[in-house]
């Protein structure tokens, strides 16, 4: 074996890297003399000698194992290349037909998985359940429908148009959903909807007994010789009102449609009786003597336009990765130009080999994934992107290293590999060493992050090994390096080759540009400074979860106007949060009870709270029915009975659980107190909102009080993943870190890798921020991978820089650059270039969502190449003793 394999097995570059100087490395010694110590204080220096006796153990460690395991692996490798490709696509043929014999599941659904386990979201769902079902199991279904009057000078409230509105609640109530066999019976909502079968017959009592018109939002209502009070705000909206609150115009109307099944099929019912009302909406709507214009909102037809929505993005994504494999050839052309090499055939072998890296990579991944029972969900979109821009990212890398000196002399073909591997497999691992962190991550505790986490682990790790035991041995196949060339003699004339050689003449040139020009330093710095102070000061403490459902459909779905109606109109007009009181107090006990009007005193001080009279909540109409107020010290509940079987007030039943003790004495076990706000515009909103609403239940703790909304559980997504992509991407960072000290061999180096990688992450998220791009959980995994990515930007610049000083001790910092910028660069910008494509087509699709990762992608892609540039600054700024081949500190630079 010729000496420089040896020297590759030893953990030093090969001589085709060295920086043309005779000088080998050799040992160091510190001289406590002369200049030295007038030239580093002696303290300073005392210390750098105490650390690198620590180090030096594990420096020999280092170097007899990482450096020989390295370049073995790739003498491996190359010794026998067609068994490591046949075994390489053996297991990605087992992995993919372990995915057709056992198809893995889909869950799309935001249910469970993306809260941590004691998410207070998950109590208060089950508060509103056990409430409505008496501790039955059930999940909620909801649907709205909304009506506005074909004449924009009618009104909802009145006339025509309200009872075309009343005709046509009451006949789908009663449309036929199927036939049932077993019970020999036509199938109807009412059979579904249980205790919640009559939430919108109070509007039509109201309107019914309201003989002088109706007053917005309360109204008062005339029977025989007695009175009541009508709450109908939650069905009118865009309303017109006189100067005595009397109703004069209502624009819009809403009727609310809610049920709880425990079964499959009782699912399967309600999405079919959502369908079998939208046909009866839109044969409606196409009768040109119809009034009205009716809009259904419910959970099928979201569904179905999300997922229309999804296919049109999916096209743009397909898009994206045929432009990233057309610059891949690309890639591979231009390498193949700059060094002289490759036919095209050669060419269009390899890069169907690179294509099938991050292929082989991702299913072998995701069968394993799947195999321990995961679901496909809607983090993991963007996975297979990770596989496709990493999986280029590193056979590039090995690319440009085996092309760069494949004609140097050396006695066999895995030698050269073997010396491939020495040279740039250390900051390979380097950026792949996330993989570790994100696997770690599965002991996440919110299960749906953990599992996409681990599933991006796993990717990066076979992206790794099928680009060692599968395209390396492929590309020494199809491009073997010579075996042996001659010793050249004087006789012989270096053929200089001329692309190459334009190439190096600007690196000169920019090298040296950077190494004196105290102007680009201060930019480099300023910069720096910059993205330290706006993006990610401003832009990440501004960072928010929020969605609006409209990222999600095209503009042209039909179900944007349902979105808008509920987004835009009746959240911000009349948004209601059910408190569930589930131990109310003994109200004719003066101190419980005024510790209950305390903690309503507290709800009624929040910003956006309406009026207390719009409350809905049995206690009000209780006091009308006493003659007394709730403001007073207790409540005489004798009266209770009568109060609950009066004719108007007993529908306060679905609202308040109680018993009677000596059928006189009511005891109230659970309650309901309906509160409603205004200004609510957004899932933040209502987010931020509910953590208000929270902390003034959790002071009352005796009350056990739980406020709800059918959003609620999203809520808690939206306020939790801001912070995932806070802690997953932290353990990633600082893993890489942890990963290039010891591989690297510098601490400064190591540090000033994890900060740059680390500014870049954060940067990027701070300023799509700034940009008004929130965090949610169908982009969150695509932050995650953003972070896995960014090690890729500027380890290559720190480790070639640092590696330079071990084959040139003494060398200039302009040629240090130079060293490593011609190994490193091209590679560098091509990845960044083929990541860069892959989601440039979203940019011009009709999704919001994708069109937002789209952009963010962009703006990691130019930070990262202006921070990698910053980098390569701050290494030629550092003084020589802290980038040299010591851990800390090298005195003898």
């Amino acid at each position: 074996m010729c000496q420089c394999a040896i020297k590759a097995e030893l953990g030093e570059p090969p001589p085709s890297y060295s920086l043309s100087s005779p000088k080998k490395n050799a040992s160091y010694t510190i001289h406590l003399i002369g200049s030295r110590i007038r030239s580093i204080p002696t303290i300073f220096l005392r210390l750098t000698i105490l650390l690198d006796n620590v180090m030096q153990t594990l420096k020999a460690m280092r170097k007899m194992i990482l450096g020989p395991s390295l370049g073995q692996l790739g003498s491996i490798a190359g010794s026998r290349p067609w068994l490591w490709i046949s075994l390489s696509l053996l297991i990605g043929a087992m992995s993919f037909s372990s995915l057709l014999l056992n198809p893995p599941k889909t869950e799309f659904g935001f249910e469970l998985g993306y809260t941590t386990a004691d998410a207070p979201s998950i109590l208060e769902m089950r508060a509103q359940r056990d409430f409505f079902t008496d501790g039955k199991e059930g999940n909620p279904w909801y649907q709205a429908l909304f009506a506005e009057p074909r004449d924009s000078k009618k009104s909802m409230h009145e006339g025509k148009e309200y009872n075309e509105l009343k005709a046509f609640y009451r006949r789908i109530k009663n449309l036929t959903i199927r036939y049932d066999e077993t019970l020999g019976k036509d199938i109807t909502y009412y059979d579904l909807c249980g205790s919640t079968c009559n939430l919108n017959e109070l509007l039509f009592t109201t309107e019914e007994w309201s003989f002088f018109g109706m007053k917005y939002p309360i109204t008062l209502l005339s029977y025989v010789f007695l009175s009541y009070v009508s709450n109908i705000g939650k069905h009118f909206y865009h309303v017109r009102t006189d100067n005595t609150s009397k109703l004069l115009n209502a624009n819009k109307a809403m009727l609310v449609f809610m049920a709880f099944y425990q079964t499959k099929e009782v699912k399967s019912d309600l999405t079919l009786y959502e369908e079998v009302v939208q046909y009866a909406v839109d044969d409606y709507n196409s009768r040109g003597n119809s009034s009205l214009i009716l809009t259904l909102h419910g959970e099928r037809g979201m569904s179905s336009a999300v997922q229309q929505g999804m296919s049109h993005a999916f096209e743009y994504l397909g898009y994206g990765v045929a432009l990233s494999v057309i610059v891949l050839f690309g890639v591979l052309l231009f390498f193949s130009i700059l060094f002289s090499q490759l036919t095209i055939f050669r060419i269009i072998f390899i890069w169907i080999c690179a294509m099938v890296v991050p292929l082989l990579a991702f299913i072998t991944a995701f069968s394993i994934y799947n195999f321990l029972g995961y679901s496909i969900t809607p983090l993991t979109i963007f996975t297979p992107f990770l596989a496709l821009m990493h999986g280029f990212y590193t056979v590039i890398m090995l690319t440009h290293t085996w092309l760069s000196d494949s004609e140097l002399r050396r006695d066999s073909r895995d030698e050269h590999l073997l010396e491939v591997f020495a040279t740039c497999m250390p900051s390979l691992i380097v950026t792949s060493s996330p993989a570790a962190a994100l696997i770690v991550c599965l002991v996440y505790p919110i299960a749906n992050y953990a599992a996409v986490s681990f599933l991006m682990g796993l990717i990066m790790s076979f992206v790794i090994v099928f680009s060692v035991f599968f395209f390396s041995p492929a590309m020494l196949i199809i491009c073997p390096a010579q075996d042996f060339t001659p010793l050249p003699t004087g006789n012989n004339k270096e053929v200089v080759k001329p692309t190459l050689k334009k190439v190096e003449s600007l690196r000169d040139c920019y090298c040296e540009h950077v190494d004196r020009s105290k102007c680009v330093k201060v930019v480099a710095v300023v910069f720096v400074l910059v993205l330290l102070v706006v993006p990610v000061y401003f832009g990440c403490t501004s960072l928010e979860g929020n969605l609006d459902y409209r990222q999600l459909l095209r503009p042209d779905n039909p179900r944007n106007y349902g979105v808008h109606l509920m987004s835009d109109v009746v959240w911000p007009t009349w948004f209601s949060i059910m408190f569930f009181v589930n131990k109310p107090p003994t109200f004719s006990n003066p101190r419980e009870y005024g510790r209950f009007k305390s903690m309503i005193a507290e709800i009624e001080e929040i910003d956006g709270k309406l009026p207390s009279d719009t409350d809905m909540v049995w206690i009000n109409d209780f006091c009308r029915h006493t003659g007394t107020k709730p403001t007073d010290d207790s409540l005489n509940m004798t009266q209770f009975k009568s109060f609950i079987e009066d004719f108007i007030y007993k529908s306060w039943k679905d609202g308040v659980k109680y018993e009677f003790i000596n059928d006189t004495t009511p005891v109230i076990t659970s309650m309901l107190h309906i509160v409603s706000f205004q200004g609510t515009k957004s899932l933040a909103d209502k987010a931020r909102l509910f953590e208000k609403c929270r902390a003034i239940t959790n002071k009352y703790p005796e009350f056990k009080t739980t406020p709800f909304d059918t959003e609620i559980g999203f809520a808690d997504i939206i306020l939790q993943v801001p912070l995932v992509v806070a802690v997953i991407p932290l353990v990633s960072i600082t893993t890489m870190f942890i990963v290039s000290t010891i591989i690297i061999g510098n601490l400064s180096v190591a540090i000033l890798n994890f900060f740059f990688a680390g500014l870049l992450y954060a940067s990027t998220i701070g300023t799509v921020s700034l940009l008004e791009i929130n965090v949610n959980p169908f982009n969150a995994a695509f932050f995650l991978i953003i972070a896995a990515m960014s090690p890729s930007y500027t380890t290559h610049f720190c480790y070639y820089y640092q590696q330079a000083m071990r084959i040139k001790p003494r060398a200039a910092k302009r040629d240090r650059m130079n060293e490593m910028l011609r190994k490193c660069f091209f590679p560098c910008i091509s990845s960044i270039l083929c990541a860069f494509c892959v989601f440039l087509p979203c940019m011009f699709s009709d999704i919001d969502i994708f069109i937002a990762v789209a952009f963010t992608n962009i703006v990691f892609c130019i930070l990262g190449v202006l921070i990698a540039f910053c980098a390569q600054v701050f290494l030629n700024m550092l003084p020589d003793m802290f980038t040299g081949t010591h851990w800390f500190c090298s005195p003898q630079s």
